[in-house]
């Protein structure tokens, strides 16, 4: 199925119940109705119920929203101001030093995000209602449904270590939802997936796009993988069932082409021998689905004065990969002349930049020396303060890179993957090595270091190895401030982080907005 159809939303078919995004965050706003009775007539509509839901996932993906929060807290990308560029009132040093307020912008963003998430996917399974005696195809599309609201809620639990809850068949949209603890939370996502499972469409069953068992078997491992954090209790050995049952079945395989994972039209590799994709969210760039200039991976990142290919003029200089992360996932791990996450420049002749880490001399298509605004050669340096730094400091990465011949350059054709194989075996290789069998993880580490042109660890290995393989292999991919916390490292000093951070920057404030019109419901996050 063409990915633009499967998330396309008709302007008069509008489903969604939307948790509004201004200052009464919580509160519901009903839309049009459309019954159950109509689309129980006409499955064909069913698409179009799910469609809100599904799309909100676009605009995760962001510096401002939900991928941000997960990577610029982290120690492998950061803003640095320039003078007066990305200071932005804070926010960005707000970031790396782990010290937002209830008043963020972006911490509320996010919290609205994933409210109008719930939102979406609580109206429309409302609108199917709870009837077992429908058709399979029924079932099928309530339980993506399900999934997705379970994915915002693990989100919530993740991030605020709370979640909103409604009743999906309660229409009272004036009164408050329930508010979930983090336990509390946890539990009925566990519950509520496992009872869904088994409905959902497996891999080679369904439309490229849609929630599968293997992404639902995802959610489930990442749950169990992150319990002890969640519940204080582990979870690991439940973790591993879910993997296997992604990992045995051998439906996948690592990529021959590390970079071909994030190409543009991604879609292309549905189904075929390396696609590791086991949950994406479809982008194109013939439709702006109101996010020009917000889902972008090439002006956040490189300079003013970079236009790759000719077509992308408006670079911001932003986020670089700070030197202490380099060292020690980079330097001291592999071997960069020969480990292909480093760099690839199969596509430097069309773009001229690499893929992953850009460094050193910076040149335009023309193989001419590009120089910064004040005149001086544009050469990447590793070293960057947090603060004044200049306009060339920072190692600028790139990981889904944009098409050579631009279509529309505010946008990408590059759909993004939430989770995919390499993420499975690693997580397996943890679950193994916490169990106490170094051994095995370390096999599988190595049979990713194979695939990738790293050397074989022969001796040595350790449980953080795989917290630094992780940051070889799923770098600037959304999953490094969950792994540093489960790792016991998020709240330690970084590159331009000399002191350890209060275990309160654990969990991120919840907006002020949020609180205030709750009349007491809902409590702020201890140490805000």
């Amino acid at each position: 199925m063409n990915k633009k159809i499967l998330y396309m939303v008709l302007g008069t078919f509008m489903l969604s119940v939307l948790l509004t995004t201004s200052c009464t965050d919580l509160e519901e706003e009903p839309r049009d109705k459309i019954t159950s009775e109509v689309l129980l007539e006409d499955p064909n509509l069913l698409i179009n119920l799910v469609a809100p839901a599904l799309g909100q996932l676009r605009g995760f993906w962001s510096k401002d929203n939900v991928w941000g929060v997960m990577e610029a807290t982290s120690d492998e990308l950061c803003f640095p101001t320039r003078g007066s560029d990305w200071f932005d009132g804070g926010v960005w040093q707000e970031y790396w030093k782990l010290e937002w307020t209830p008043q963020n912008g972006d911490v509320k963003k996010v919290w609205n995000t994933l409210s109008t998430g719930i939102a979406s996917a609580n109206f429309a399974i409302g609108v199917l209602g709870e009837d077992e005696n429908v058709s399979d195809e029924v079932k099928e599309y309530r339980s993506m449904l399900r999934f997705l609201r379970d994915y915002y809620m693990y989100l919530f639990i993740d991030l605020y270590g709370i979640s909103p809850y409604r009743d999906p068949a309660s229409t009272a949209y004036d009164e408050f939802p329930e508010i979930f603890s983090r336990e509390k939370a946890f539990y009925y996502v566990v519950s509520d997936m496992k009872a869904i499972l088994n409905q959902m469409p497996e891999r080679g069953d369904a439309a490229y796009g849609i929630p599968t068992r293997d992404a639902g078997r995802m959610l489930l491992a990442k749950l169990y993988l992150n319990k002890e954090i969640y519940t204080g209790v582990s979870g690991y050995d439940s973790a591993r069932i879910y993997l296997d049952q992604i990992i045995n079945p051998g439906n996948y395989h690592l990529a021959d082409d590390y970079f071909g994972i994030f190409k543009p039209k991604n879609d292309e590799n549905f189904l075929q021998p390396g696609d590791e994709a086991i949950f994406t969210v479809p982008l194109d760039d013939a439709d702006n689905y109101n996010l020009d200039n917000v889902v972008i991976w090439t002006n956040i990142t490189f300079h003013y004065n970079q236009s790759l290919s000719g077509g992308y003029n408006s670079n911001w200089n932003g986020c670089i990969a700070p030197q202490g992360y380099l060292e020690e996932c980079w330097f001291n791990g592999t071997d960069t002349a020969t480990d292909v996450r480093w760099g690839d420049s199969s596509v430097y002749a069309e773009l001229a930049v690499v893929c992953g880490f850009n460094y050193g001399q910076q040149y335009n298509i023309a193989g001419e020396e590009i120089l910064d605004r004040g005149g001086n050669p544009l050469s990447f340096t590793f070293e960057c303060p947090l603060e004044n730094a200049a306009e060339v400091q920072g190692v600028r990465v790139l990981k889904y890179y944009p098409k050579a011949v631009v279509t529309v350059a505010s946008r990408v054709d590059n759909d993004f993957i939430v989770w995919r194989y390499a993420d499975a075996l690693l997580m397996k290789a943890e679950c193994l090595a916490r169990g106490g069998d170094l051994g095995g993880a370390q096999s599988i580490v190595n049979e990713i270091r194979a695939k990738r042109g790293a050397p074989e660890i022969t001796s040595g290995f350790e449980l953080m190895d795989i917290l630094d393989e992780r940051g070889r292999e799923l770098y600037w991919e959304g999953h490094r401030r969950q792994d540093m916390i489960r790792f016991g490292t998020y709240l330690l000093p970084k590159t331009n982080k000399e002191t350890t951070s209060p275990e309160t920057a654990l969990l991120l404030p919840i907006p002020q907005t949020a609180i205030e019109p709750m009349e007491g419901r809902l409590i702020q996050n201890p140490g805000y």
